[in-house]
């Protein structure tokens, strides 16, 4: 008889084992967003060639892709993180430049933007647990918090920029947070920020997560770990002035000593990088976390009309932060996923930073909002990218500031402002440092991209519900 049960038996552990190994195959994958701020395509080393050593995003990249043609939606920091975590252009919510310091600036939190979700609404609703740690900058009134918009925890910065140290705006309030409550966090920024995304994962490693690690570095004040015993804001004070001194919204240090203090500051947010990544192994969660890393617009190259003579580099591009010229907004990318993205890849695929929500969307097969519906997704899905090498569909996209315009379409890149003046055309694969203005030479292409802005904006532009 037990010869005749054996089969039986065996059949058992065999359906056992089976949906143990189906359990483990169908757990959905942990996501972590890293954002730089201020950091130009020329900032790191490896392909994109920056001289800061940057051994931790150099071996990201070995280990993943690289991205040589990835855009941030905006030439700065509140645009690009609005189109980041909503996957729709940063027009739609009204938040097209940087939003200021003051209290009263509800940002995604307005009566206009309560039915936008959030990446974070997204996964919540499939089971994730979600943590915010470092800048917001989508509103510092208590509507805009970010755990009233799908994180669980949340420790930062709301406003732009702040005191590595002392954890101040420049208006010389203090601006760190536990979800809603003002705390102290001692240490430098880049430090505090990756302990706690390091912590997070530790507590975190067995469920899913969604983890969005978004750096302050390199933006200024410009302040080395070691600056603590340099002077740093005070409460009360007024660090809005854009001149050298010690109430310089930049730094305590002089101009010509700054590009060795980004230098530093790249570094620092580089090891934190690779503390992440480190962690992820040591857990064992290494192969079930999909990470992604990019900068929110493309670096200073000067500041304050050259008083500021160097900050940091953007490569062969012309421009910087805040202009739509590629410098503006052509920036460092790298996505990792061992054993699902081909390690070593580079791609010349053009993608953009609403590109990553629809992007995990897809990985959990979660249907995005129909086309008939008035959060639809501008952004889309770059999963066959990342896994099979295949890029998207041709398609045109836009960048817009309060002064400048451009639309793109293939290799063909339109730059114009809003003042009406001439309209510049470039050939992006034969000129990507934007040297050579065709316009004359293709006024039928000027003229489609002129016709495709103007539809651009009317669509984004129209009341909002």
């Amino acid at each position: 008889m037990m010869n005749c049960r054996l089969p039986g038996v065996a059949l058992l552990m065999m359906g056992a084992l089976a949906a143990v190994a189906q359990t483990s195959a169908q757990r959905r994958p942990n996501i972590i967003i890293i954002l730089a701020d201020d950091l130009g395509f020329g900032d790191i080393g490896g392909f994109y060639g920056g001289e800061a050593p940057t051994p931790n995003l150099n071996r990201m990249g070995e280990e993943g892709m690289v991205f040589s043609d990835f855009h941030s939606n905006g030439p700065t920091c509140s645009p690009t993180r609005a189109a980041l975590i909503t996957g729709r252009y940063q027009q739609r919510l009204g938040i097209e430049q940087p939003l200021p310091t003051n209290w009263d600036d509800e940002g995604i939190g307005s009566k206009d933007n309560r039915g936008e979700i959030t990446i974070a609404e997204y996964l919540s609703r499939e089971g994730y647990t979600n943590a915010l740690y470092g800048k917001w900058h989508l509103g510092k009134h208590p509507s805009a918090n970010p755990i009233l918009h799908g994180f669980h925890d949340f420790r930062g910065m709301t406003c732009g920029c702040g005191d590595y140290f002392a954890k101040m705006d420049r208006n010389g309030y203090r601006d760190w947070w536990h979800n809603d409550k003002l705390v102290f966090q001692e240490g430098y920024a880049t430090d505090v920020i990756t302990s706690n995304a390091v912590e997070f994962i530790q507590r975190n490693k067995t469920k899913p997560f969604f983890l969005y690690v978004a750096y302050n570095a390199i933006h200024f004040p410009w302040q080395t770990a070691e600056d603590d015993v340099l002077e740093t804001r005070s409460e009360g004070g007024d660090y809005t002035g854009s001149e050298p001194g010690p109430q310089s919204k930049l730094g305590p240090h002089k101009p010509e000593e700054v590009p060795a203090v980004v230098h530093k500051m790249i570094t620092k947010l580089d090891e934190g990088v690779g503390r992440i990544l480190n962690t992820l192994k040591e857990q064992g969660i290494d192969e079930e976390t999909f990470v992604f890393f990019a900068s929110d617009n493309g670096g200073y190259l000067n500041y304050n009309r050259g008083v500021w003579p160097k900050v940091s580099s953007n490569g062969p591009l012309r421009g910087q932060k805040g202009q739509v010229y590629e410098g503006g907004h052509r920036v460092p990318a790298i996505a990792r996923w061992p054993g699902k993205i081909k390690a070593g890849t580079l791609t010349s695929a053009t993608v953009m930073s609403f590109d990553l929500l629809p992007t995990i969307l897809d990985m959990l097969n979660v249907t995005p909002p129909d086309a008939n519906s008035p959060y639809v997704l501008d952004g889309v899905s770059i999963l066959p990218l990342l896994l099979k090498n295949q890029p998207p569909s041709p398609r045109v996209l836009y960048w817009r500031t309060p002064a400048q315009k451009a639309a793109r379409d293939g290799n063909w890149k339109l730059v114009t402002t809003r003042a009406g003046e001439s309209p510049e055309l470039f050939d992006l694969a034969s000129d990507p440092g934007e040297t050579t203005n065709l316009a004359a030479k293709h006024p039928e292409k000027v003229q489609m991209l002129l016709s495709a802005l103007n539809k651009w904006e009317q669509s984004v532009d129209r009341k909002r519900r």
